[in-house]
């Protein structure tokens, strides 16, 4: 007798025939389970594949990463379907609007008539079905075009750029400006907000972190000190610029308080490094920190620009190492620009006068000392000086000594320029900027005409720039600068107090700049063909339209002789403008 296998339910009314059926049947059965779990577990294993991939895709598209070629092939197929299925949508879209406008054009007709009331609510509805419908296409259009958008930008070159070469890039957009503001809306700050990478690439290029502008203030110090230590850190080796910004008081000094002093001891580690120094003091009482500074290592090496800004720099005891350090900054060997702002002359702190080529001084001088800075510093090519002739440490004139010099750009304050004028000769000076330190009004002329007319004909220089404040130079010797000056003269500036209420510009200098066409019986412009900038202020009084003629003929001039070549008319007016400040 067969007995059934433990667990089998049978009918003892079943026969052997029946069971074996029985039996088969589960065998089949169970071969099918196992055919379906196999399915199952090869379904969930593509399943698992498309949620890593989709984990990778996601991970890809909140990154800066470049995508593999393999993931680059991938990338360019979902573009091409989404393509496809973008045109599919519009095409849908386009059909969905029109018959919703048939629709409506058909419920506006069948309004007109009675008794169809059942036919307007048929139409009603069939119009909010066709809205349902295109709005679903809308959006569907718009989440395709979404993701459309975000697999295309996985394929933009910049993601393939090199770290190195992305680097240079991120150098290039710094600010022009010699020190940065550590701001978070501009370069460097704002390129570490990008993304990790870029954060990454930034932070390891030194030379965006080589430049910073401090402000200190009584109430605060931007950027704050634990920022600017890191700031220097970043710098690696670089050559560092900064600048300090000190408007505080002594009367408001506590201990507590941040001063240039404490900022100036994060920089000292790194002074060998210094490149570009900016240093504005309020109250000269407050210790500048150059006391703290290395002395022993020597002047800064890589010092190349200096500018300091302080009312005294006292020569007292108790001063005397700031003092000392100055005088080692001042002979840095590389140094080429210095701006001095203060009433300590520059001269007893040894400055190297023979090795700058640029010399800002906003202190009086004796004439004396002026040709003297100007004898001694021969490679100056660009100088701002205050000089007081009228104190007469010049001495009466022995000899005609007349001291020649390369200076490119002069900016000059004085009281009285005729002996000044007298002992130079300047054949490179091409910018030239002159303020009379007295502007009150004198019952004579100041102007030493002669003796200007003199160093421009000795020197025989080409004057592009002339900048005139406060001068009461006459509209006839006026006219005999512009002659002089007329092949190169562009930029031409005359400035004057209102106190002193003198013309320098007036209807014969106008008309004598005015171009008149040959055909309309004139000549050609004679005098000053390249001024391309004037700038009169409290210094002209014309006619009626004798100012504007002279701005019409010169734009018309000026636009022949381009249009000749074949240029346009607006780019000439945003690349060369004849611009008038006329202040009654």
């Amino acid at each position: 007798m067969n007995v059934p296998p433990a667990g089998f339910l049978f009918n003892l009314f079943v026969s052997e025939e029946e069971a074996r059926e029985v039996r088969e049947n589960m065998e089949q059965n169970l071969l099918l389970m196992a055919s379906i779990e196999t399915e199952i577990a090869k379904t969930e294993a593509v399943l698992q594949q498309l949620v890593n991939k989709r984990s990778e895709a996601q991970k890809l598209l909140k990154s800066n990463s470049a995508p593999s070629e393999t993931e680059a092939r991938a990338i360019r197929e979902i573009i091409i379907t989404k393509e496809r299925l973008m045109e599919q949508l519009e095409g849908e879209i386009a059909a969905a609007q029109d018959a919703l406008n048939s629709l409506i054009e058909s419920r506006a007709q069948a309004s007109d008539s009675e008794g169809l009331s059942g036919a307007l609510e048929k139409f009603d509805t069939d119009i909010e079905c066709t809205r349902s419908v295109l709005k679903g296409l809308v959006e569907e259009r718009d989440l395709t075009h979404h993701t459309l958008e975000a697999h295309r930008v996985l394929l933009s070159p910049i993601r393939r750029i090199p770290p190195e070469v992305l680097s240079e890039i991120f150098v290039y957009c710094l600010p022009n400006d010699t020190f940065i503001q550590a701001s978070v809306a501009q370069c460097p700050l704002v390129l570490i907000q990008v993304s990790s990478s870029w954060r990454s690439t930034a932070l390891a290029t030194p030379a965006l972190w080589a430049s910073i502008t401090v402000n200190i203030s009584t109430k605060s110090c931007l950027p704050n000190p634990s920022l600017i230590k890191t700031w220097i850190a970043r710098s690696g080796s670089c050559c560092l610029s900064f600048h300090i910004a000190e408007s505080i008081l002594k009367d408001y000094h506590n201990a507590e308080m941040i001063t240039s002093a404490s900022i100036l001891e994060l920089y000292a580690p790194h002074y060998h490094r210094w490149s570009s120094v900016r240093l504005e003091y309020q109250d000269w009482r407050i210790r500048t920190g150059f006391s703290n500074l290395p002395c022993d290592s020597g002047p800064p090496q890589a010092l190349e620009s200096l500018h300091l800004a302080r009312d005294f720099w006292p020569e007292s005891e108790l001063d005397q190492g700031e003092l000392d350090q100055l005088s080692l900054m001042l002979s840095a060997p590389r140094l080429r620009d210095c701006t001095w702002i203060s009433n300590t002359y520059l001269g007893k702190l040894h400055a190297p006068f023979p090795q700058l080529a640029k010399l800002f001084l906003e202190r009086p001088l004796g004439g004396k000392d002026f040709m003297h800075i100007l004898n001694e510093g021969e490679n100056i090519e660009m100088c701002q000086f205050f000089v007081l002739v009228s104190s007469g440490s010049l001495g009466p004139p022995t000899m005609p000594i007349v001291l020649r010099h390369n200076l490119r750009s002069l900016d000059l304050t004085a009281d009285l320029f005729g002996r000044l004028f007298n002992e130079l000769e300047l054949p490179c000076l091409t910018h030239l900027s002159l303020k009379r330190f007295d502007n009150i009004p004198h019952p004579t002329p100041v102007w030493p005409h002669q003796e200007f007319m003199s160093l421009l004909t000795r020197s025989k220089c080409s004057l592009e720039s002339i900048s005139l404040s406060d001068m009461d130079i006459t509209p006839n010797e006026m006219i005999d600068c512009l002659r002089h000056t007329s092949p190169s003269l562009e930029k031409l500036i005359l400035t004057n107090d209102r106190r002193m209420r003198h013309t320098i510009i007036n209807d014969d200098v106008l008309r004598l700049l005015t171009w008149v066409a040959p055909e309309s019986g004139g000549s050609q412009l004679s005098i000053c063909p390249r001024l391309s900038m004037v700038k009169f202020w409290d210094s002209h009084s014309s006619s009626d339209g004798v100012l504007a003629d002279m701005m019409e003929s010169r734009w018309k001039h000026r636009d022949g002789l381009k249009k000749a070549r074949g240029e346009d008319r607006n780019a000439i007016q945003e690349a060369e403008k004849i611009t008038i400040d006329a202040m009654a």
